[in-house]
């Protein structure tokens, strides 16, 4: 969950992210599936410290459309 990414970007591991069809980088996983698979053009994967600040975008992302 959500815990567990948290800590990979603390430890500098790597996370997986996507471009969706805006051109808007986020972190897999923070959207609903069906939206996830709408709107996906390419995948990426980032270390977990370039990743922080995606997030809050894709949560705001998903409450705009629904």
């Amino acid at each position: 969950g959500k815990d567990g990414l948290s800590e990979s970007r603390k430890d500098g591991e790597y996370v997986l992210t996507y471009e969706d069809k805006d051109g808007d980088w986020m972190l897999v996983g923070d959207v609903p599936w069906e939206m996830f698979a709408n709107s996906c053009r390419r995948l990426r994967i980032m270390k977990g410290s370039d990743a922080i600040g995606l997030a809050p975008r894709a949560v705001d992302k998903s409450k705009n459309r629904n």
